[in-house]
């Protein structure tokens, strides 16, 4: 039933906005597979890139696009030669997927509460799949056509692959391997953060991985499956590769984990169990762990050197409850799994990641939703009513989300300082009590901006100047971006939400300048980038207006 439910939020008007920028480099990157049977950095000759200073560096000499892996791009292809070009069909291998998700969640879940060493959690594993199928981060990300939902896909298979391999399955070194070999061709850099945390689990049992035959045939299996794409995608070397010094790394750290408290894991329900513990037990244990964990929080949402501190200190707490949980020979404990995988994300994203947006973190939602669904089952005493009602009111109410992070950013001080992730933070910190799922609900087929905006492209005209969404008006109009305003585009569309490049602001004002241009009246949706699906900007009920 919970998966019949999350399919049916996931599959509600999926049609619907245009695609936004990210989704149409997928939709193109398949057309131009349809068209030559690869992916290419053009289509119809017409240069498709979302960061145009990086253009010459996408492709190989033969223009076969290498940015990243295929598989998103094919998935497309084989739903648009079905389908047809549309929206819809953009979107519905990615939706079909993150059905499947939860599926194998909830298979995954089950399993792992037997395995578990430590008091059973009765309907965890559906506490912990009500919060995955009801969060609407996860119902946001996984009905792009992007790569996301195939990262949280990912995810599921490596863990069931390695609890099969643990297991001693024939199959598991295979299972491990190929699974390790999707999350690669979904985006490889989501493959590394899952071999990592495979191999912190497997060094943690230093006592029996190392003597087994069967992880080494896992290891080598996976190399030789993934070598030749790797070596081909050439990821060690892209221009544009890069790690941040440490304090750009924290500062990124930083607004992860405020992400993630304020979309993923309400911290009023830890904070809760931790209450329930000392009350039950008489020790102050538990409230000694709640205190510390306030403290590096509240340090975490503010700024400068001790901010970055508790940061740090918040990655050595992932660790130390890794370390913490108990896994014997032969069987996977999901608590353990669960931090490392947030501590491989946070730890590899944080230092590489162009920016810390919340959908990088996607693969690490069926995770939060499992551990929120122990803490659920544990507050509500395993009551099987009490259970329900607390993981329905964690799905609607965002107080449990909101107002921990307003109370530990009203405590740590100052705002932010100007940039995309200082900016991030800010919204974070200021973001009012409000049910997602409510927001994600009254969005479902609300139009963006892109749509009025291409019916005036349509009116005429070969080109077009917009630093927003150029690939969503090319795919929905077939009109040529002008990327840096090398030339004098036909239609001049700079956005009213975002900033341009000095360069780029002068060369528009010198084009609005020549009285070559006259101003078009058009009205639509006020949205920040075709309305990003992402709790953190998306907006159910935008104010209309001239664009």
């Amino acid at each position: 039933g919970l998966t019949a439910l999350g399919a049916a939020l996931l599959f509600s008007s999926l049609g619907q906005p245009a695609l936004w920028e990210d989704e149409a480099e997928s939709a193109l990157r398949a057309v131009s597979i349809l068209e030559t049977g690869l992916p290419r950095v053009t289509v119809g000759g017409v240069l498709v890139t979302t960061q145009s200073s990086l253009a010459p560096f996408e492709g190989d000499a033969a223009g076969v696009w290498t940015w990243n892996t295929w598989l998103p791009a094919y998935l497309v292809a084989g739903s648009f030669a079905v389908f047809g070009r549309t929206p819809f069909a953009a979107r519905l291998p990615f939706a079909l997927a993150a059905v499947l998700t939860l599926w194998l969640a909830w298979r995954l879940f089950r399993a792992s509460e037997k395995d578990e060493l430590a008091a059973a959690r009765p309907w965890a594993p559906e506490a912990g799949l009500a919060m995955l199928a009801l969060s609407a981060p996860f119902l946001l990300f996984a009905r792009q056509s992007r790569y996301y939902a195939l990262v949280a896909l990912g995810t599921v298979l490596v863990l069931l692959a390695w609890r099969a391999l643990l297991g001693k399955r024939t199959w598991g070194a295979l299972a491990v391997a190929l699974a390790l070999n999707f999350l690669f061709h979904a985006s490889f850099a989501f493959a590394a953060v899952a071999a990592l945390a495979l191999l912190l689990d497997a060094l943690l049992r230093w006592d029996e991985c190392p003597r087994a035959p069967r992880f080494w045939g896992a290891a080598a299996l996976t190399f030789v499956l993934l070598a030749p794409a790797a070596w081909y995608f050439r990821v060690w070397d892209r221009h544009g590769n890069h790690g941040y010094g440490a304090a750009e790394g924290l500062e990124f750290l930083k607004t992860f984990l405020l992400w993630g408290a304020r979309f993923a894991v309400p911290l009023a329900l830890p904070a809760a169990v931790l209450l329930k513990r000392a009350a039950l037990k008489k020790r102050a244990a538990p409230l000694l762990v709640l205190a510390a964990g306030a403290a590096v929080y509240i340090g975490a949402c503010g700024e400068g050197a001790f901010s970055r501190l508790a940061a740090a200190a918040a990655l050595a707490a992932l660790a130390a409850e890794a370390l913490a949980a108990p896994a014997p020979h032969g069987v996977m404990s999901l608590r353990r799994m669960s931090a490392l995988f947030l501590l491989a994300t946070l730890g590899l994203l944080s230092f590489t990641a162009a920016e810390p947006y919340g959908r990088y973190l996607a693969g690490l939602l069926p995770l939060t939703a499992f551990l929120c669904g122990r803490w659920v089952s544990e507050l509500a005493g395993g009551r099987a009513w009490a259970v329900a009602g607390l993981a329905a009111a964690l799905a609607v109410e965002g107080a449990f989300y909101a107002w921990p992070v307003r109370a530990a950013a009203a405590l740590a001080g100052p705002a932010p300082v100007e940039s995309v992730s200082g900016m991030m933070r800010l919204r974070l910190r200021e973001a009012p009590r409000r049910s997602e799922l409510a927001r994600y609900v009254a969005g479902l087929g609300q139009p963006g901006y892109v749509e009025p905006v291409a019916v005036a492209l349509r009116a005429g005209g070969e080109s077009f100047f917009n630093d927003a969404d150029p690939l969503a008006l090319l795919f929905l109009t077939g009109r040529r971006p002008d990327y840096d305003l090398a030339g004098e585009p036909d239609w001049l569309l700079p956005s009213a939400w975002t900033r341009l490049s000095p360069a780029r602001d002068a060369k528009v004002k010198a084009l609005l300048a020549s009285g070559r241009y006259e101003a078009v009246a058009v009205e639509g949706p006020r949205v920040l980038w075709q309305n990003n699906p992402d709790p953190l900007y998306r907006e159910p009920f935008p104010s209309r207006g001239p664009l």
